[in-house]
């Protein structure tokens, strides 16, 4: 039989490719910096060779390489159909000048230009990949003795975020690793369809502004896998022009000094039908806060099988913080509809607090299966009142404050409520703390009554007579 030869002499010859290296990538062309007059640790600026080769590999799906060991360098323009990957060993390290940087806002006075590292305007099936690391010299761009001064943050500019993901499709960032940032590490605006899977972003729990990812403006993205440990926001969403829609966070480990997920005070439109689940938060200000400010509303979100334990240096936690106000007074109201928070396990010195506002009510809330362990001493009431995501935003003369409630779980100004299997600490856990404090609720059909939900042990019963 002699047709397995022909076919083989009319498809011509069959590239063998390992398990790690698909066919098409197998016949693309790679560009490696150290063939355009770069090599890696000898403490040269190697911006213009690694440009050299993104700008050769760009728009043909190649595959910039950088090889093991230290490559320093200031601003990157990434483009479409390519692929930029860190091989195991390699370092990318930002140069501390923030003139080598590419400015977003280059018309904007000195004071108020905002810069960028690795930016990719415009980019299609762009691929960012470690196993490689992006060492952010963090400390490098701040005030000199930063930590020691105790200002809230630095006064000289400073790149942030290090990678700027600006009205792309289809971009995926892919088992790389970041830290020591001097901002935050990752944004995708204006994005869609896009992925980042197994990053690793690591800065110090001091660090000023280091969010891990923000997504602004964008639609049809995908966290999976991520390991985020930052000095702001772990994950945070902005919906500044348009809805954040049909987000998903999955399978992740999140620590911050902020919130490990967050929608953000830039809440102008929303954000719709995201699903976040299955991730463990640790050490966190917020487990989930969600912030209604600017006139828009969080529609048919789902949080799912989250493993709360709050922490850190802040003098009050909340394992979940839920607020619809207003940043003006002539500012319209927001809010919160179809939010469901279920399989939930906290840990934590501090209570939830989920509000609406008697003019932005929350609407449709779900809470299912919530099971509450007491993690230290529990935390005294904040006389400062209630957080607003912002220093710089104000009560306004309609804003309602139930921080100083003294209960465990704190509800107000909900329509719709539905509650089932809420499993507050022991008894003698309390600490004199209430279980629940409900102001202005409308329990949904089928509910559990918040009467029923009480805590065990040897004072059970005289707490709930």
């Amino acid at each position: 039989m002699k047709l397995p030869i022909v076919l083989a002499a009319l498809i011509g010859p069959v590239a063998f490719c390992s398990a790690h290296v698909s066919a098409s990538e197998a016949e693309a062309a790679v560009c490696r910096p150290q063939d355009r007059g770069a090599a890696p640790n000898d403490n040269a600026e190697d911006t213009a060779a690694i440009q050299a080769a993104i700008d050769a590999c760009a728009g043909i799906n190649g595959v910039v390489s950088l090889s093991p060991g230290v490559w320093r360098t200031g601003g990157l323009t990434l483009g479409s159909d390519l692929v930029f990957r860190l091989e195991a060993g390699a370092e990318l390290r930002l140069i501390p000048e923030i003139g080598k940087y590419i400015a977003l806002n280059p018309d904007a006075g000195e004071g108020d230009r905002r810069y960028v590292a690795l930016h990719a305007p415009h980019a299609k099936n762009l691929r960012i990949e470690g196993p490689g690391a992006i060492n952010g010299s963090g400390p490098d761009f701040w005030d000199e003795n930063f930590y020691a001064l105790g200002i809230p943050r630095p006064t000289r500019p400073r790149p942030g975020p290090v990678i700027e993901l600006a009205d792309c499709k289809h971009v995926v960032v892919d088992s790389l690793r970041m830290e020591n940032l001097p901002a935050y590490a990752i944004r995708f605006h204006r994005c869609f369809h896009g992925e980042a899977k197994r990053v690793v972003i690591h800065n110090d729990p001091r660090s000023p502004n280091t969010d891990g990812i923000q997504i602004r403006d964008s639609a049809d993205i995908t966290i999976r896998g991520a390991d985020i440990a930052t000095g702001d926001d772990a994950i945070v969403l902005k919906s500044g022009a348009r809805a954040v829609e049909r987000i998903k966070v999955e399978d992740s480990r999140l620590m911050s000094d902020d919130a490990a997920l967050k929608f953000g005070t830039g809440s102008r439109h929303g954000v719709k039908d995201s699903v976040f689940r299955n991730i463990t938060v640790e050490d966190s200000r917020y487990g989930v806060a969600i912030f209604a400010i600017d006139g828009g509303v969080h529609e048919r979100n789902l949080f799912e099988g989250l493993k709360i334990e709050t922490g850190g240096r802040h003098a009050r936690t909340y394992p979940i913080f839920v607020d619809v106000d207003r940043r003006e007074a002539d500012r319209g109201w927001g809010g919160v509809s179809g939010l469901t928070f279920r399989d939930i396990e906290i840990a934590s010195a501090g209570a939830s607090l989920i509000a609406g506002n008697p003019k932005g009510p929350v609407s449709g809330l779900r809470l299912e299966n919530i099971s509450i362990a007491r993690r230290g001493q529990t935390e005294a009431l904040n006389r400062a009142g209630k957080p607003r995501g912002n220093v710089t935003i104000k009560a306004q003369s309609e804003s309602v404050d139930y921080s100083r409630e003294n209960a465990e779980l704190v509800l107000a100004h909900i329509r719709d409520l539905t509650i089932l299997d809420v499993k507050p600490p022991p008894c003698n856990d309390l600490s004199g703390r209430r279980i629940v404090a409900a102001i202005d609720i409308a329990i949904a059909k089928g509910s559990d009554r918040i009467d029923d939900v009480s805590c065990s042990g040897a004072e059970s019963q005289r707490r709930q007579n």
